[in-house]
C-alpha cells in the first residue's frame, strides 16, 4: 500500500471521528440529563478521551454546553421566582418566620437546660471541694494527734527505761 492509501484511510478515520464527536455533542446539547464532560462525550462518540483532548474544539464546545446549561438553570430560577404571587411570597415568609421562631424557642430551651446543668454542676463541685477541705482538716488533725502520741510514747519509753534502770541497777 502506498502512503496515499494510508493518508486516505487516516482522512476517512479522522472524518468519521469528527462526525461522531459532532453527533455526540449535539445529543448532549439536546439532552441535559447527559453530563457535559469529556468522559461522557468519549462514551457517546465511541472514542478514547485522549482523542477529545488532542482535538481542542470538542472541549471548547463542552464548555459552551456547560455555560448554556448554567444560564438556562439561572433563567429558570429567575422565572420561577418572578412567577410567585404576593400571596405566595407572604405565605413563604410566614412559613420561614414560624421556622425561625421555632428554632429560637428550641435554642432558648436548650440554653435554659444547659444553664440549669451548669448550676447543678457548680453546686456539686462546691460540695465536693468542701468535703475535700474537711477531709484535709481531719487528716492534718490526725497527723498532729499522731505526733503527740509518738511524743508520748517516746516519753513513756524513757520513763520505763529509767524505772528499769533503777530497779535493775
Amino acid at each position: 500500500m502506498s502512503t496515499a492509501a494510508y493518508d486516505a484511510k487516516n482522512e476517512e478515520n479522522f472524518e468519521a471521528v469528527t462526525l461522531a464527536l459532532d453527533a455526540a455533542l449535539k445529543k448532549m446539547e439536546k439532552d441535559s440529563s447527559i453530563s457535559a464532560n469529556a468522559t461522557q462525550l468519549a462514551k457517546l462518540a465511541g472514542v478514547h478521551r485522549n482523542t477529545i483532548y488532542h482535538r481542542v474544539w470538542p472541549l471548547e464546545r463542552l464548555q459552551e454546553i456547560k455555560a448554556e446549561r448554567a444560564q438556562q438553570k439561572n433563567d429558570e430560577a429567575a422565572a420561577k421566582a418572578q412567577t410567585r404571587t404576593p400571596e405566595e411570597l407572604l405565605e413563604l415568609s410566614r412559613v420561614e418566620i414560624v421556622y425561625w421562631f421555632t428554632q429560637v424557642q428550641d435554642a432558648r430551651a436548650a440554653n435554659t437546660e444547659l444553664l440549669n446543668n451548669l448550676r447543678e454542676t457548680e453546686k456539686a463541685r462546691d460540695m465536693y471541694m468542701d468535703d475535700h477541705q474537711e477531709a484535709l482538716r481531719v487528716i492534718n488533725q490526725m497527723r498532729v494527734n499522731i505526733r503527740k502520741l509518738e511524743h508520748t510514747i517516746v516519753v513513756l519509753q524513757d520513763e520505763i527505761q529509767q524505772l528499769q534502770g533503777r530497779m535493775g541497777g
